[in-house]
Order: C-alpha cells, then sequence, then structure tokens
C-alpha cells in the first residue's frame, strides 16, 4: 500500500477525516510550527508523539485513509485485537469521553448469514452477563460503512493481556497464580451457566488478565442457551460444520461429537485444558496437527500427566486439572461453583507486569499481517471471478472454522515476513 510522501496532502486527508475540530487542528498547526514544511512521514510521528493523534489513525491516514475513523457516536483511536470476523478497537464515546472496547464485524461479512448469526449471539449473550469476570457487553449496533452495514458492539475495556500471550511472552504461569486466574474463570462461568448460558469456546485467547491477575471471559459467540436458538445453531452448523463449533485444542469430546447436545460441563473441560495449558505452555496433544488429529485423541488419548511437566505442582491441583479433563463428563466436576471451592485453597493473587502499549502494538502488527492475507485471497478470488475485489461475496474469502481458531503457536508470534518498514515506529 503506498504511502503519502507529500506534507500538504496528509493536512488535506486529516482535514477530510474530521479528527481534528477546526480549533485543534489550528491548534495542531502551531504545535507542529516548522515541521509542517517537513515531509508526511514526520509530521504523522509528530502529531502521534504530541498525542494529538494516535499511532493508528496517522498510519490510516498515511495511507490515504479519510473515511472510517468513527462509527455513530464512537471515535475508533487504537487496535485492540483482530481475528477471523473482525476487528476489535480502543475507541472514544464522544458523548461521554469514556473510553470503550468496539468490536466490528467486517463489512465484507456484512451480509454473511451464518458470522453475522454468530456475532449477534456473542452480543446478544454478553448483554444478559454482569459478573466482574465476564467482560460486559454495552451496546448492539449497526452503521453504514463503504460496502454496506457495519455491525459493532461496544463493551467494556479491560486493559488485560490475553492468556495466550501471557504464556508467549513470559512462559508457563506459576501454579498459585493459575488457580487464582482459573477460580475467577469458574466464577464467571457459574455466573452464565446460572443464567442459562454455555460458552462453548472457552480458550486461553478468550480470557483476559488484567494487572490484579483476575480474568475477563470474552466471546461468547458459540454460547448456546435455549432451544429457542436452535434456528442460529443450525445457520452455524451449515456453515462451519455441526462438529465444529468450538476450538479443537480445547474442545470437549461430546461436543466435538455433537456440539448441540452439551451442558456446563463441556465448558469445565475447555477450562481444564486452559489451565493445563497456563502450567506447561503447551496444548493437550501437541503432536497434533490436524483437527481431525486433535478431536480424535480427546475422545481416545490421555494427555501426559500435568505432575510430569509442571515440577512442585501440588497432588491437589493436578487431581483438579485431571478431574476437568475426565472423557465422560459424569466424571468432571458437577458445576463451575465446585471448581472454584476446590481451588480456592492453592489460589493466590499475584499482581501481573506487562507493557499495554507493547501488547498494542504486537496486536496491530499482527492484524497488519491479516489484513494483508485477506487482502491477497480477495484479490486472487476476483482475479479468478472477473469480478471486483469489492463485489466479490465474502463467502470466496471468508475464513474456515478452523481459520478463525486461535492456534496458540502461530497466533501469539509475528512472521518475520511482517514489513515493518512502512509503519509508525512505537512511541514509548
Amino acid at each position: 500500500m503506498s504511502i503519502l510522501a507529500n506534507a500538504t496532502e496528509f493536512f488535506e486527508h486529516l482535514q477530510q477525516s474530521k479528527l481534528l475540530t477546526d480549533a485543534r487542528f489550528d491548534s495542531a498547526l502551531e504545535t507542529l510550527g516548522e515541521l509542517c514544511e517537513s515531509d508526511a512521514m514526520t509530521v504523522a510521528k509528530a502529531l502521534v508523539k504530541a498525542g494529538i493523534l494516535t499511532r493508528l489513525q496517522a498510519q490510516r491516514l498515511l495511507e490515504g485513509r479519510t473515511r472510517g475513523f468513527f462509527i455513530n457516536q464512537y471515535r475508533i483511536d487504537e487496535v485492540l485485537g483482530s481475528g477471523g470476523m473482525g476487528w476489535a478497537y480502543i475507541a472514544r464515546d464522544l458523548k461521554t469521553g469514556e473510553e470503550v472496547a468496539l468490536k466490528l464485524l467486517c463489512e465484507q461479512n456484512s451480509e454473511d448469514a451464518g458470522l453475522v448469526t454468530r456475532f449477534r449471539l456473542e452480543a446478544e449473550a454478553g448483554q444478559r452477563l454482569r459478573h466482574h469476570a465476564i467482560v460486559r457487553t454495552r451496546e448492539i449496533g449497526k452503521s453504514v460503512g463503504l460496502y454496506g452495514q457495519v455491525h459493532y458492539m461496544v463493551m467494556d475495556l479491560v486493559r488485560g493481556v490475553g492468556i495466550d500471550e501471557f504464556v508467549a511472552i513470559g512462559g508457563p504461569i506459576a501454579w498459585p497464580l493459575v488457580c487464582h486466574i482459573a477460580q475467577h474463570i469458574a466464577a464467571g462461568l457459574q455466573h452464565a451457566h446460572r443464567n442459562g448460558l454455555i460458552h462453548r469456546d472457552l480458550k486461553p485467547s478468550n480470557v483476559l488478565v488484567d494487572e490484579s491477575g483476575n480474568a475477563h471471559i470474552l466471546d461468547f459467540g458459540l454460547a448456546v442457551a435455549s432451544k429457542s436458538v436452535l434456528d442460529d445453531e443450525y445457520s452455524l452448523a451449515m456453515i462451519f460444520g455441526q462438529d465444529c463449533l468450538g476450538t479443537a485444542d480445547y474442545i470437549a469430546p461430546e461436543q466435538a461429537r455433537d456440539s448441540f447436545q452439551v451442558d456446563r460441563r463441556a465448558d469445565l473441560y475447555s477450562l481444564g485444558a486452559t489451565m493445563y495449558f497456563m502450567l506447561t505452555g503447551k496444548v493437550l496433544f501437541p503432536d497434533c496437527e490436524k483437527r481431525s488429529d486433535k478431536i480424535e485423541a480427546h475422545w481416545n488419548r490421555e494427555p501426559r500427566p500435568i505432575g510430569e511437566l509442571v515440577p512442585g505442582l501440588p497432588d491437589g491441583v493436578a487431581r483438579i486439572v485431571h478431574t476437568l479433563l475426565a472423557k465422560d463428563r459424569e466424571q468432571r466436576f458437577a458445576t463451575a461453583r465446585d471448581v472454584a471451592f476446590a481451588l480456592k485453597p492453592f489460589a493466590e493473587p499475584k499482581r501481573v507486569t506487562f507493557d499495554f502499549k507493547q501488547i498494542l502494538d504486537r496486536r496491530s502488527a499482527i492484524a497488519r499481517q491479516r489484513e494483508r492475507m485477506w487482502s491477497e485471497r480477495a484479490k486472487r478470488a476476483a482475479a479468478a471471478s472477473g469480478l471486483s475485489v469489492c463485489s466479490v461475496d465474502s463467502k470466496a474469502t471468508r475464513p474456515t472454522q478452523a481459520q478463525m481458531e486461535t492456534v496458540i503457536r502461530k497466533d501469539t508470534k509475528l512472521s518475520k515476513q511482517v514489513d515493518g518498514s512502512k509503519e509508525l515506529p512505537p512511541t514509548h
């Protein structure tokens, strides 16, 4: 993608974007002084350093974009994360001045019934739940974008690190903190279960850990509540395959076989798999590469005993993990509350230290890598069909369920091919 070189063009794009009022624009020019005569990149860096623009805003302006900075009353400031369905941003509510998390379904997917259904299910489930261990959804809505409707949801902003990121950066987590995090997750699951919701996609990337070591559950996009959602279930199943509702490394055996006939104990199995990952830095069956092999292993193989991988792990903690991972759900804990009670003697809160700005920089680089990948896929599909990129049906370029899953080994590591030469450097 070409980058603006001329500062005059950059200022023109900045005015068109409406990111700054006329008064703030004039103030920005005064702040820049003689730098106004510099190149576009120098101007952009100076505005970011002065706190007038965010890094994301400056980068998009340099790429020649003047739209897409606002969704109704929300101004997009920074990338918060990305996935197969869309992007999440740190945004500012211009009515209240409050920072929020804004999650968008990609415009190209706005007419995709299955992805819209999953997105709506996630938002509606988040609106039903009010618990400190679950990220609250405040609002769900639609806006008009370049190619059609933009579906969005507004959530509380949690300045936390995903468990997958936590382990990727620092390795396995000490067992007292793991038990504390898992106790929080269990409390959140108990609240969801009591309100008739089964998560069905609990995994490290769907849990944020804040600086106090407390957990916050994300993404109820595969949550099932009652028979009233069966039509939505079949909509998802028709697209992704009935046995594909869930993430292979963390899916309960019975859910892999029949994702409709599950109960709360499916989430408890996923909690056990997540604890195993936190304690060891490994998924249950690291030798399995194919999804089908992973699912077969959940049914017919036992993971390596966790006590062999974690020296000094109390037998009581090992028993909790392996009870959660019982193949027969009747042999697991009956409720998430029982799990939280069992973890209590071993749980020890601990302050978690991380640089949230660096986390955001890392997520932004991953997001841009994904954006390039999907853009190239769309171009190839358009070339093959003889259509323009914008007119290509999203089904031609939509990620498969396997691609939508978080694969710890890949999604948490940046490709060496990521070209950062045209991107703004970190400002910290």
